[in-house]
């Protein structure tokens, strides 16, 4: 979701003058065609963006609770979530605790060791609430 609300963006940004200038009174180069593709370009990739935003905001709060989509909704008002170890190790839970590998789809060794839910074998929790009943 990242990489393609940051693509979304970039296009346009980069589609925002031909944008404006379609709507001003000057005389714009290019053909017809041109103009329609370069508005209609513009008006989807903005509403992708804003669309993939929405998503970006709510899965970046679902990775600080420690939550899958379904237990988010199945929840609703549980007061405390045994899975749920603070924004930090919830973070590292999911990408890792190496600061490189955050931003492509890759753990490093020493992570892949030390952390066994990212086998998805073995999950932490906190002690206190693990006889909780889902």
């Amino acid at each position: 979701q990242f990489y393609t609300f940051l693509e979304t963006t970039v296009v346009t940004v980069v589609l925002l003058p031909h944008f404006i200038a379609f709507f001003s009174d000057e005389e714009i180069p290019g053909t017809p065609s041109t103009l329609a593709t370069t508005f209609l370009a513009f008006v989807l990739n903005l509403a992708f963006a804003l669309s993939v935003f929405g998503f970006l905001i709510m899965h970046i709060s679902l990775v600080s609770a420690n939550t899958t989509t379904i237990e988010a909704y199945e929840k609703k008002t549980t007061p405390k979530w045994r899975y749920d170890l603070g924004r930090k190790r919830n973070f590292e839970q999911v990408f890792g605790t190496v600061k490189r590998y955050w931003f492509i789809p890759a753990y490093s060794d020493e992570d892949l060791r030390r952390m066994p839910a990212l086998q998805g074998l073995e999950y932490p929790s906190k002690p206190e609430l693990d006889a909780q009943e889902f």
